[in-house]
């Protein structure tokens, strides 16, 4: 059976987006032969900088042969009254391409089974692999030439082969052929393929290494190799040399060593984050005046030469606005934020300063610190945005925070204030929320999250379809994140997105339901294995406090994936939310229900079964709770599932809806503590159950 061999040859393709696009392309051209129904034995794929490479082994040689129903007209106009066919019926068979005896009449309407062949596999991807790569998707893209297609980068050439044989297309005026091209520098000339044996092998022979993982492999071992110490190999830095280079080679370069002077965190994001070179440490685990490089191509003295003036001009450069920096203050450079601009309406980066102080300490007051972590959170909220009026920080942007932390620490402030400051753009799970430093820094990115909520939402500039400019929707994905990660109980938006829209700029009562919104948005996004059904239940959106609150709203999906398996329970549940909601629309009033679990004999139910759910409602609750308390889904779903019997027997033994107005009133109290305790766990009127 044959081989589909396909190389999409383009420009440099951005690191970022090599794996993701001919893994998406492998998908695009099987789920599509798939569609087509033509068999094959398996797929796999590669990919450089400047090819995107899918191999599909074992295909069929053409579709299966497959029957079509067609329907025709009615018996009545198919069959005049003597029973000869109509003009109608000989019509319908001249298209179809058969005899009137091939009709055969089935639910008052004549159909003919007509046998459709199926087409040759290599036409087929003549339509399947132009539209595989037109269907691949980028964050960027553009066009080129007189090109009308977007994409990535200029698509240079094509090879398309199966079983040997050139498979026809062209996208944009390039036409697919059975040529590949070597490595851009070492050997451009094109050569003949017919499989993908020699392909790789021609291309390995031509400096192009197809495989990700053995370049991996090379830059890994060879780093190791050529440095005079130890390489700081950061997973995501190797990742995007990977897909920098065709043909890696790792090499050993210097900078002067008077640069050692400046902050560490300086040396490393100008190496690594800006020249994607590997910093290197000595046996004491210090930085040295050594990093490793990976390169494509060229000579080895020359690139390394190269190198090392780019880094050291760049070194050049902060060492200057180091020097500068230091003749200032921290104050001197908060002071200084007064004249930049945070957004028009929002004030300027000082004044946002004290907004951000102090919902630093009304969070910590939240999460429980005492009084020198409180004060330690309003520091590092006052503090947080003071170096983007430093020097090094408007030459090396990508250093805010980190930059504000070590100047934070040479004024002498305490050392959690200065974690908290550097660590304030990253991950809030990659803090330890068990120490001080941990603690500070998830309270100021709590604070900055929810104070840039606040005033953007109450400029209602929310986000709308893909549009998000001030990245809203990271803001509160980064707070659900927070509050996962967060111990000791869950943490709460509700009470802290109200002081902060109330110290907003933009204060606006519509920004707690747009917050909501987004809020329920990022669940969808953050909890994909939960059905719809039961995230949309978990959500709560009737009341913000439960929206806002992460934790249990990630403990509520797991209670509800475990009871609505139970779908009595479910029905169950259901009824007594619906009584109450129903008995609410219709204005009829709805005493308050706490009675029931301070004096559950008291009122006047006139109903064994309800006293009986009354004693239920008491024991069940103290076990939520705890349930709750601990985290523990199970068993809040068991104690649930004991009053699915109460309430059963309270409905089918008694009426709600009575005419004395104290009974009835008495009932609907009791049904609306059910309610509220079942809405611990979720809205159970919007699971979706069969039966």
């Amino acid at each position: 059976m044959p081989e589909l061999l396909f190389e999409l040859g383009c420009e440099e393709l951005p690191a970022t987006f090599v794996r993701k696009a001919f893994h998406q392309l492998e998908h695009e051209i099987t789920g599509r032969l798939r569609e087509a129904q033509v068999p094959f034995a398996s797929s796999r794929s590669l990919g450089t900088p400047r090819r995107l490479i899918v191999v599909v082994e074992g295909l069929a040689e053409r579709q299966p042969d497959r029957f079509e129903e067609k329907r025709g007209p009615a018996l009545a106009a198919a069959f005049g009254t003597d029973g000869v066919p109509t003009k109608a019926l000989e019509g319908f068979c001249r298209g179809c391409g058969v005899t009137v005896d091939a009709v055969k009449p089935k639910d008052g309407y004549v159909w003919v089974t007509k046998r459709v062949e199926g087409r040759a596999t290599q036409e087929l991807l003549s339509e399947i692999l132009p539209a595989s790569v037109r269907a691949l998707t980028f964050d960027k893209t553009m066009r080129w030439g007189k090109s009308r297609m977007r994409f990535v980068r200029p698509i240079r050439w094509m090879l398309a082969c199966l079983g040997g044989q050139t498979v026809p297309f062209a996208i944009e005026g390039v036409a697919a052929g059975s040529v590949s091209r070597g490595h851009r520098f070492y050997a451009p000339d094109e050569f003949e393929v017919r499989d993908s044996e020699g392909y790789l092998a021609g291309l390995r022979a031509r400096f192009v290494e197809p495989d990700p993982t053995v370049r991996e492999a090379r830059i890994r071992e060879g780093a190791a190799t050529v440095a005079s110490g130890r390489p700081d190999m950061d997973d995501a830095l190797v990742e995007e040399n990977v897909f920098l280079t065709e043909w890696p080679t790792a090499i050993e370069g210097a900078f002067r060593e008077e640069y050692l002077e400046l902050p560490e965190a300086v040396l490393v994001v100008a190496m690594a984050r800006h020249e994607r070179f590997f910093p290197v440490r000595g046996h004491d685990g210090r930085l040295t005046n050594r990093f490793v490089s990976i390169r494509n191509g060229g000579a080895d003295d020359v690139v390394r030469e190269g190198n090392a003036w780019v880094l050291s001009a760049r070194y050049n450069d902060a060492k200057f606005f180091y020097d500068e920096d230091r003749k200032r203050t921290l104050d001197d450079f908060l002071e200084k934020t007064d004249g930049i601009l945070f957004q028009e309406k929002l004030g300027t980066v000082r004044e946002r300063a004290d907004r951000l102080s102090d919902l630093c300490a009304a969070v910590a007051g939240e999460t429980g610190a005492d009084k020198a972590e409180t004060d330690h959170a309003r520091k590092a909220g006052l503090y947080a945005k003071a170096d983007l009026s430093t020097g090094l920080v408007s030459e090396l942007a990508s250093l805010q925070g980190v930059i504000g932390g070590e100047y934070a620490r040479r004024a002498g402030l305490p050392e959690p204030v200065c974690r908290a400051i550097a660590a304030q753009y990253g991950a809030p799970t990659a803090l330890d929320p068990t120490t001080a430093e941990g603690r500070a820094g998830l309270r100021l990115i709590v604070a900055d999250q929810l104070d840039k909520l606040a005033g953007y939402l109450g400029l209602g500039l929310a986000p709308t379809g893909s549009s998000d400019p001030f990245g809203l929707r990271r803001a509160v994905t980064t707070l659900i994140h927070a509050a996962w990660h967060w111990p000791g109980g869950p943490l709460s938006y509700k009470a802290l997105f109200d002081y902060a829209n109330l110290n907003s700029p933009a204060r606006s009562p519509g920004s707690l339901s747009a917050l909501c919104e987004l809020f329920a948005s990022r669940y969808e996004a953050l909890l994909p294995d939960a059905a719809h059904d039961v995230r949309l239940a978990a959500t709560r959106l009737d009341d913000p406090r439960e929206v806002l609150s992460p934790r249990r709203l990630r403990l509520r999906v797991a209670i509800l994936e475990r009871l609505r398996t139970d779908v009595a329970f479910v029905q169950a549940a259901t009824r007594p939310l619906n009584i109450v909601r129903a008995a609410v629309k219709k204005g009829v009033e709805v005493p308050r229900s706490e009675w029931v679990f301070e004096h559950p004999e008291a009122a006047r139910l006139e109903s064994a079964e309800g006293h009986a759910l009354a004693r239920a409602l008491v024991a069940t609750r103290s076990q939520v709770d705890r349930g709750f308390a601990a985290e523990a889904a199970n068993d809040v779903a068991t104690a649930l599932l004991a009053l699915k019997g109460p309430i059963n027997a309270f409905f089918d033994a008694t009426m709600v809806m009575v005419d004395d107005p104290e009974v009835r009133g008495a009932r609907l109290s009791l049904l609306d503590a059910c309610s509220n305790l079942l809405l611990h766990a979720g809205d159970f009127g919007l699971l979706v159950v069969e039966g």
